[in-house]
């Protein structure tokens, strides 16, 4: 099941679909909602066997909650897929 998942999510158009879907939602959002989130910068850093990522704070307390919730969602979401593989996971706070 993670493998078919997996290799869903690893075609080009099925990434493409769920960012799209992303990008209509982010649309909905007020102007000035929108220029908030475009202040904040996302630096991802690529090492040879993992990655770390660095996000800008906002001065918007929604965009502050946004951020949060990715960081906590997307956390869970890498943790419980490598776990579901066998990996130990540590997650340092």
């Amino acid at each position: 099941m993670f493998d078919q998942l997996q290799n869903m999510m690893a075609t080009p158009q099925a990434r493409e679909m769920m960012f799209n879907m992303i990008a209509r939602e982010v649309a909905k959002a007020p102007p000035e909602r929108k220029e908030a989130l475009s202040r904040v910068t996302v630096t991802l850093e690529r090492t040879e066997r993992g990655m770390h990522l660095d996000v800008s704070r906002s001065d918007d307390p929604q965009v502050e909650e946004v951020v949060s919730g990715a960081i906590e969602n997307w956390t869970d979401m890498l943790s419980r897929g490598f776990q579901s593989m066998g990996f130990r996971v540590e997650i340092v706070e």
